[in-house]
């Protein structure tokens, strides 16, 4: 059983160099319920390839919380590869397999949302929010709506790097106008957005 694979930024395309990606295979004759059975490291690139004689009930998995602080999207099949999570990718015997580890690095960023000349408690702000990784912000409302005279200003939160768009409308005494801003946050980087309306 062979995999041949890369692990990457999916915002930069570059790959995430060192990281030890490991093959597990499920047993009963260990309290873990797995041993370990080969293990590699990804190169400068983050390319990787593991194999090992057949074994049965064999898995793959990605340690790159070792190597940094990283947003973990997971694997993405390249083949008729069964996940059992975003975490763990079962091998199969007898082919040589193809699957990338998707992980972003993080930033900080606080947003401040600030309606700066308010008309009454009937005021609207109303985003779509995007993100560089796509399904960012599946788990949220979306779009985001504050009503009122808002003036809030948010917590610095570690955040994934990438792009963070959003696009929306005013509404300020029945007139709606567009909105729309962007703010790019890199590896590393701490940031303060502030959206005034």
């Amino acid at each position: 059983m062979t995999i041949k694979g890369r692990v990457l930024n999916p915002v930069t395309g570059q790959g995430i160099p060192n990281v030890p990606v490991v093959m597990y295979r499920s047993t009963l004759d260990y309290p873990s319920g797995s041993k370990r059975v080969k293990e590699t490291t990804t190169n400068s690139e983050g390319y990787f390839e593991i194999s090992k004689a057949s074994l049965s009930k064999c898995y793959l998995t990605c340690h790159v919380t070792e190597v940094g602080d990283y947003y973990i999207i997971g694997w993405e099949k390249k083949d008729d590869i069964p996940l059992f999570d975003a975490f763990t990718i079962s091998v199969k015997k007898g082919k040589t397999m193809h699957a990338d580890f998707y992980a972003v690095p993080y930033g900080n960023l606080q947003i401040n949302i600030n309606n700066t000349s308010c008309f009454d408690s009937n005021d609207e702000l109303k985003i779509y929010r995007t993100h560089s990784i796509v399904g960012f912000y599946d788990n949220v409302p979306n779009p985001a709506v504050y009503m009122g005279c808002i003036n809030q200003t948010g917590n610095m939160n570690k955040a994934p790097m990438g792009w963070y768009k959003y696009n929306g409308t005013v509404t300020k005494n029945g007139i709606v106008t567009a909105k729309r801003d962007s703010i790019y946050l890199s590896e590393g980087e701490t940031k303060i957005w502030n959206i005034n309306y």
